[in-house]
Formats: structure tokens, sequence, C-alpha cells
């Protein structure tokens, strides 16, 4: 199942029909600083072990006259040992999305695949993984300027502890761009709302949220910086809330 999954987000992101238009995209490669509350840190000490790290993002997305495709790949603690104590490990991390329109209704068939991955070495929390996939209907708006892009789907998992149906997701991406002294900035948001989880999956619950809000700064077409709030619960192996600051610098292609 998870080479299939692996395939499916391959594919979903490269290839692309002979008809389709292009109408626009972006790419870039950033460096993140998270820096996790000291209560999430001290509270998930014994378990998930959330240290504060650093990770290294390609990102990329293309829109076209049948929909739209969206891309991240992460390396978690590249600088660190592969064989780091528990949460200094190096994991890497990758999400897929596409939105295939229905027509002009502003509806759309909508997939994303997510998974994050431990890198081998059992000793300190290696070859853990996890693979959330989820297909549903996305809707895509805008009103006085916001962008909105909800979605309603249901969720399959493939994790290290358990694999199957895992209820379904309420989510939505939605961002504002705007100019303060002829500066470019934009607000981001993104969030996902699991419900009716599997008991057997191992994050605290029925229910949880994981998302997050940024404040992005473009003082150059090939430069952008942001800070991000960082946010989850009952959700990331824990089930109490967690947050954090995420620090980041990009370099826009």
């Amino acid at each position: 199942m998870r080479t299939t999954i692996l395939a499916t987000a391959l594919f979903t992101t490269v290839s692309v029909p002979a008809y389709a238009e292009y109408q626009g995209g972006f790419a870039n490669i950033s460096m993140n600083y998270l820096d996790w509350t000291s209560h999430t840190t001290h509270k998930s000490g014994q378990t998930s072990h959330k240290d504060d790290f650093a990770y290294l993002e390609l990102e990329g997305g293309a829109g076209f006259n049948w929909g739209e495709l969206y891309g991240f790949f992460d390396l978690e603690n590249a600088f660190n040992n592969q064989h780091a104590e528990p949460g200094d490990n190096q994991r890497y991390t990758f999400k897929t999305t596409g939105r295939f329109y229905l027509a002009d209704t502003g509806f759309n068939l909508y997939g994303h695949v997510y998974g994050t991955y431990s890198l081998p070495g059992t000793a300190h929390g290696g070859n853990f993984h996890e693979v959330n996939t989820l297909y549903g209907i996305g809707y895509n708006t805008d009103f006085a300027g916001v962008w909105f892009k909800p979605f309603v789907a249901l969720h399959y998992v493939d994790q290290t502890f358990y694999s199957g149906n895992n209820g379904y997701v309420v989510g939505w991406v939605a961002g504002y761009d705007f100019q303060l002294w002829e500066e470019k900035f934009s607000i981001t948001n993104w969030n996902e709302i699991e419900l009716n989880r599997n008991e057997r999956y191992g994050n605290g619950g029925r229910n949880g949220t994981n998302g997050a809000i940024a404040l992005w700064w473009t003082p150059h077409q090939s430069f952008t910086t942001g800070i991000q709030y960082r946010y989850a619960d009952h959700k990331l192996g824990e089930d109490f809330w967690q947050d954090g600051i995420v620090y980041t610098i990009k370099y826009n292609f």
C-alpha cells in the first residue's frame, strides 16, 4: 500500500495532460526553524519528543485550466546525525495536493497525500512512518480580496501502528495579499479538523486539529521571509494542545 501511495503522489505531481493550459505557478527553496513552546517540549518529553528543529523545504505549485497542483518536500534535522536522540533524528516529509475543477461551478475533486518518515534506525525513534491520503470535494472562492479553498474528504492512513480508514477531514487553505508602506505582505492559514478517527489511531481520541497561520513579507521578488504560528490538538502523537513558532526565509525561483 505504501508503494502505491507514493507512486500515486508522484504521478499526480508530475503528470499533466497534453491539453492543459498553464496559467501560472511558483517555486521556492526555504530554510525554516520550528521553535516549540516550552509547554509542548516539556509535556511531550517522554512520548513524541518535540524538540526544536531546523528543516529545508522545496515547495511549488501550478495552476491550469483544468485544475491546480501543489507540493513540498522537507528534510528535517538536516544537519543532525541520522541516529540522533528521539526528536533530533533526521526525518523527511512530503505533501502533494490536486484540485480538478468541475466545470465552472467552483467545486473540484480534491485529493492530497501527506507523509512523514524517520530515517532508518530503531534505536532512537527511527523507522516510524505515517502517510495520510485524503479524497473528497473542494471549493474555490474569494471575497474582499481573501481567497478561500475549503474541502471535505475521506481519510485513509498508512502508519507504523495502524493502517486503514480513519474517518474524514474538514479543512481549508486561505490567504490575503496586501501592501503596507509600499511593501508586499500576505497572511495565510491552513487548517485540518480530523473527525471520527479509528480508535487504534494513536493521536488522542476520535477528533483532532492541525494547522498554522502565517505572516509573509516579500521585500524583493527573489526573497520572502515569514513567521508562522503552528498549532495542533489531539494530533502529532499527543492528546493535548501543542504550539510553536516557525521562522522562515525563502528564495523564490
